[in-house]
């Protein structure tokens, strides 16, 4: 009895060394890993640029962790920018400090880590690789060491603002958010009541709070938190009560338009039809813009409400009378980039789009990203009443 417990508490132990799962797909495994090769690379080519093969290094240990930050976790706080280049920076600084106060030895270049860790700190600049930084100061080789202060401005800052200008356009071109900010979402309103969102659910306070009586330091920001808190709270209710997917309340019949629509037929399709906004799709169905009422108001300049028809019908007259010109169809006065949702995501989903972003009407799309049906918020409300009419008769 007494070895089963004992080789069961040693599994235990053991079990707390044991690698966590990570969910990153392979795809994006090997996105991370290729943006990590070209932001290498091209900090290496740029220090080539620049100096040559003079002793400055075209390339420094730590900016490979620091690569490795940057491409596989793009939003974490350690990740960002200012952390990375300052951070980086700062590190260096602190480094060559000790090393010109004291000598190079293991116990120097301790402190300076340590000494390293609170600038960052104190800066909000924390980045891991700053440590090796300031280490690599202390303890480097003779080409690190000749470089005094100047160690700090290059290669430390340069090469760090080069992997910082790849992840940018890198991320960019995988629809990756970086920067990640982490600032608080205002209302849509500019009043002081918070958004919708935050006075139902989880709040910025109760996440506060929580943080804080923690106590230790999450790789991630408070907006990630309270999205994935979201997104936690829908899958249980999903659990509970069932799933209504966007292409089960969707309207199928759609009144669209396309690119070179003229202005005055979209007026008349919106009045016709008594909806807020038509989409802009091309001749494939895929949605390019949406066009509105609001889209309206501002190409004719109605900041202000006086000669409002006036106003509006010359803009409408200008359209009709120059045809062919780059005011007179939808494309050059629709708003690009429309927010859409997949046809398979659970409505609830589309609740803060309508109730944090302000709109009217969600555009949805299949998996071929081709619009296939349009939710409004009057059909979303339609579709929660019911859910909750059916919770209810279950209890």
């Amino acid at each position: 009895m007494k070895t089963s417990f004992y080789i069961a508490s040693l599994k235990a132990v053991l079990q707390r060394f044991a690698p966590i799962s990570t969910t990153l797909s392979w795809r994006d495994r090997w996105r991370a890993s290729l943006g990590a090769l070209c932001g290498l690379m091209s900090a290496s080519w740029i220090s080539y640029l620049l100096f040559g093969h003079a002793s400055m290094p075209l390339l420094i240990a730590p900016m490979g962790a620091s690569a490795a930050l940057i491409f596989i976790l793009p939003s974490s706080p350690l990740a960002q920018p200012w952390a990375v280049v300052f951070g980086n920076s700062i590190s260096a600084l602190v480094g060559v400090a000790c090393i010109h106060l004291f000598q190079a030895h293991a116990a120097v270049a301790a402190l300076a880590v340590t000494l390293a860790i609170l600038a960052m700190f104190i800066t909000h600049s924390l980045h891991p690789p700053g440590g090796a930084i300031a280490l690599l100061a202390v303890l480097g080789d003779s080409n690190i060491s000749s470089l005094s202060w100047h160690y700090a401005l290059a290669p430390v800052a340069l090469q760090s603002l080069c992997l910082v200008v790849c992840a940018l356009a890198y991320h960019k071109l995988h629809t990756i958010s970086y920067p990640h900010t982490d600032s608080k979402q205002s209302n849509l309103h500019r009043t002081g009541d918070q958004v919708i969102s935050a006075r139902l659910g989880v709040s910025d306070a109760d996440l506060d709070a929580v943080l804080e009586q923690q106590g230790t330091m999450l790789d991630i920001t408070r907006a990630d938190l309270q999205s994935l808190i979201s997104q936690v709270e829908i899958q249980v209710h999903q659990r509970h009560h069932g799933t209504i997917r966007c292409k089960d309340i969707m309207s199928q019949h759609l009144v669209t338009v396309e690119f070179e629509t003229s202005l005055e037929q979209c007026w008349q399709l919106l009045r016709t039809h008594k909806i807020g906004s038509l989409p802009v799709v091309t001749a494939e169905q895929n949605i390019i813009g949406v066009i509105s009422l609001i889209d309206f108001l501002k190409h004719a300049g109605l900041d202000v409400y006086h000669d409002f028809d006036l106003r509006l019908r010359q803009v409408l007259d200008q359209a009709r009378a120059l045809s062919g010109s780059e005011v007179s169809v939808a494309g050059h006065i629709m708003s690009g980039q429309p927010i859409t949702a997949s046809s398979e995501s659970n409505i609830l989903e589309l609740v803060p789009l309508f109730s944090d972003h302000g709109l009217h009407s969600v555009p949805i799309v299949d998996a071929s990203k081709r619009l296939c049906g349009i939710v409004t918020q009057s059909d979303l409300i339609a579709a929660l009443y019911q859910l909750q009419i059916s919770a209810l008769r279950t209890h």
